[in-house]
């Protein structure tokens, strides 16, 4: 069955606080939709909020399958900030997320390894603050179809878990609109067109958020 779902921030922005070798390193996770809100708050944070800090060093993850993700250090040695960053998201299984960490420098060299872990355990904090939440995504699929085959419709959709939205008639045929989990669309869709009399197509998805326990 094809992913139709994915965890993401239970709230839309979380922050979290760490010092380590007077070094203040300051976190925040975002909910995040495109490629282009996670530059724009990060463009934020550098040009504004936080100008004045030695590095702002982000990552972000977005897609069903984690699919595009990007990280950056900002100054830090390679490899020590944006990259632990990204790894925590992953860690967590988290998706449509951007964390920044802001460190302010105390003036004391922590290494590659303190880094590391430093910009690890701040995004953590920041991640574990805004709690998770499950993503599902669904299909709204429309039928029209011979009046008397609605008994025959209708079983379908009901043993598929569609819900339907809408019903209605035109032009002498029955039509109905039912919203479906993704992963399921294709095969209800093959089952109905496969009918004589039926006509079954996919219009835009719809994407709904339920609480994760």
């Amino acid at each position: 069955m094809l992913k139709d779902n994915y965890d993401t921030l239970a709230l839309q922005v979380s922050e979290g606080r760490l010092t380590i070798q007077r070094s203040r390193f300051l976190s925040f996770a975002y909910k995040i939709t495109s490629v282009n809100e996670a530059m724009a708050i990060v463009t934020e944070m550098r040009s504004k909020t936080y100008f004045d800090a030695r590095h702002v060093c982000y990552a972000f993850r977005l897609g069903v399958e984690g699919e595009i993700s990007k990280s950056d250090d900002n100054g830090e040695p390679s490899g020590t900030a944006g990259k632990p960053i990204l790894g925590r998201i992953l860690s967590l299984g988290l998706s449509d997320v951007l964390v920044i960490v802001v460190r302010y420098f105390g003036g004391i060299k922590l290494g590659t390894s303190g880094l590391i872990k430093a910009y690890g355990e701040s995004a953590e904090l920041a991640l574990v603050a805004g709690g998770v939440q499950q993503v599902i995504l669904y299909d709204t699929i429309t039928v029209a179809y011979e009046p008397n085959l609605t008994g025959t419709v209708m079983n379908l959709i009901n043993k598929s878990g569609g819900a339907i939205a809408e019903m209605g008639y035109n032009t002498g045929l029955s039509t109905v609109e039912f919203i479906i989990r993704k992963g399921e669309s294709e095969k209800i869709l093959e089952k109905l067109n496969s009918i004589f009399g039926v006509s079954a197509k996919k219009v835009l998805p719809l994407q709904s958020q339920l609480g994760k326990t």
